[in-house]
Parts: structure tokens; C-alpha cells; sequence
């Protein structure tokens, strides 16, 4: 009994020290030099940095289950299917110019594009890898994001100042809402009641009700806010703010800033880790990636990207 009782024990350090609970990986997308770095998320450490075909890689969106990473190309407007267990580019799917923004529908049978050179949200539907549907929007469309049960879009447009609501089932749009100069980073909170929008030209960022799709709040936060995501709890929110160099620490409830975390240069988009205990979000002058400890609400490490001078990191997503 004491012999199998000490294997057990061994057993279960050997496991614990291979498999940590909160091991994930990090997807950058380096728009100057066209790669996609991966970072382990335990270690800090740059693993591989992979050159994909298509230019200016911009943001990106992984499926659930983490197997396929979509990268939307900027340069190309176009979008690139990642295989992230081989970690190679396996497809290109033409989507439309200036291909900005990239979300996939809550039941993954489709990934919407924001196109911001044409004025259009590109519908592909994911089985056969095409286009199936273009929907003209606002001035310079950033980013798309949906209600959990997927009936409807939200889709920020910089140029226009607003968000454009679209029915998904008939790719109509049902309501055109101001929100502010350089309308740009989405999040809807967990539970899909509120869309939270980030407003650069206004240094705000507004909340929509998606009950009533109206704006119900404009927070103030600081010089050009871009980058938005909300704790799973939904209890915070955070923000980058690009000409300040800091993130904001919204209380969602209260709706007011209750934490401001200096950061490196031009921080632009954020993710959280899977246990959210971390926030992870690109810094483009810096050429780095910033990761803050949301417990302490300070900046634990700054990683550098890319292997070219400028490698311009843009996007992050993390596998959960």
C-alpha cells in the first residue's frame, strides 16, 4: 500500500509538471513583415514565428476548440485559414479590399469580414470556403461582433462615427446608432445584453443595450480609445488607449474608470488569458507585446515580436 500509495504521489507531481492547468498559447499577427508569432503563454517565450502568404495580417479570430486560426489581410483582402496544430497557412479565401476585421457566428458556419477600403461586411460561409453574401455598411467598417444566440451584427464604422445593426438572417440592417468619431474595438459582454465600442476620435467608449439597440452610457477614458475586451465575469472591462499609452480598468457596473496601467508605445489590441488573470495586447512602436497581471493591475513582462525591423504587431488572440 505505501508503494503504490508514493507512485501515486510521483505520478501526480510528473503530471502537474507537464501539464499546467493555465498553459495556452498566444497568436500575434505582425502586419510589417506578414507572419503570425506564437507565443507560450506560460513561459513568455516567442515558440515559432511563421510567414503566411498574404499581406499586412491584421486581426484575427480563433474556432472554438482553438483547430483553425482566421487571419484577415489588410493588404490583400482576403483572409487566411491557420492550421494551428501543423502551423501552416492552408487556404486563402478572397473576401473584399482592405479586409480589416474578421468574427466568426456564435455556430461557426460563417466568418464575417469588415472590409474598410470598400464599405462592406463580407459573409463566407465556412463549408465551402466562399463569399456568399456582400453587405454594404458605414464609412470604413473596423470590426463585426454578435449576440450570443447570432441574430444580430454590430458593426463599428471609424469613418462614419456609428454602428450599424444587421439582422443575420436576412443581412439587413435594422438600426444605424451614432456612437462617435473612429468607432472601432467591439466586445459584447457575456450574456449578449450589452455591445461595448470603442470611440477614437471621441476618447470614449460607448455601451449598447442590444435589447434596445440604443447607447445607453459614453464613458470618458483617454487619447484615442481602440482595443476593448470585457472580463469573463463581466465585471471589467479594458481598454487601450493608444495616444496615452495606457490601458483603462472599467467597472462595468459603475461605469467609470477605476484603474489606469501604464504600457508600452501605441498599445492596440487585447486579449485575456483563460483564466483571465491575465491581459495580453500588442504595443506597435514598442514592437512587443505587453502581458498585465489583472489581479495587481500591473505589467508583469514585455515580450518582443517579429524578426525584421518593423514588424508592426497589430492583432492577438489567445486559445482558450
Amino acid at each position: 500500500m505505501r508503494q503504490l500509495t508514493l507512485i501515486v504521489a510521483l505520478l501526480g507531481v510528473s503530471l502537474l509538471e507537464v501539464c499546467p492547468v493555465w498553459a495556452y498559447t498566444v497568436y500575434v499577427t505582425n502586419q510589417g513583415q506578414n507572419t503570425i508569432a506564437i507565443i507560450d503563454g506560460k513561459t513568455k517565450k516567442v515558440l515559432r514565428t511563421v510567414k503566411i502568404t498574404q499581406a499586412k495580417p491584421h486581426n484575427a479570430v480563433l474556432s472554438k476548440g482553438n483547430k483553425w486560426l482566421y487571419v484577415a489581410n489588410v493588404g490583400s483582402g482576403s483572409v487566411s485559414v491557420f492550421d494551428t496544430a501543423s502551423e501552416t497557412e492552408v487556404s486563402v479565401i478572397p473576401a473584399d479590399k482592405g479586409t480589416h476585421g474578421v468574427t466568426l457566428t456564435p455556430d461557426e458556419k460563417q466568418l464575417w469580414t469588415a472590409n474598410v477600403q470598400a464599405d462592406t461586411v463580407s459573409v463566407i460561409d465556412l463549408s465551402s470556403q466562399k463569399v456568399i453574401r456582400t453587405i454594404k455598411v458605414g464609412n470604413k467598417p473596423m470590426l463585426v461582433d454578435f449576440t450570443p444566440d447570432g441574430r444580430k451584427a454590430y458593426v463599428s464604422n471609424g469613418g462614419s462615427g456609428d454602428v450599424y445593426v444587421i439582422d443575420t438572417a436576412t443581412y439587413e440592417l435594422t438600426k444605424k446608432l451614432f456612437a462617435g468619431k473612429d468607432a472601432m474595438g467591439t466586445a459584447t459582454a457575456p450574456g449578449g445584453r450589452e455591445v461595448w465600442v470603442t470611440e477614437g476620435g471621441d476618447n470614449i467608449v460607448s455601451v449598447i443595450d442590444t435589447a434596445k439597440d440604443e447607447v445607453v452610457a459614453e464613458i470618458k477614458v483617454g487619447a484615442d480609445t481602440h482595443g476593448v475586451v470585457l472580463s469573463p465575469d463581466g465585471k471589467r472591462a479594458y481598454v487601450t488607449v493608444r495616444k496615452e499609452h495606457f490601458v483603462a480598468v472599467i467597472d462595468v457596473p459603475e461605469r467609470k474608470v477605476v484603474a489606469r496601467i501604464p504600457v508600452s508605445e501605441l498599445p492596440d489590441i487585447p486579449d485575456l488569458s483563460p483564466d483571465g488573470k491575465e491581459l495580453w495586447l500588442t504595443s506597435r512602436k514598442a514592437k512587443a507585446v505587453d502581458v498585465i497581471d489583472t489581479t495587481t493591475n500591473q505589467r508583469v513582462a514585455t515580450i518582443p515580436v517579429g524578426t525584421t525591423a518593423d514588424p508592426d504587431p497589430h492583432g492577438l488572440v489567445i486559445a482558450k
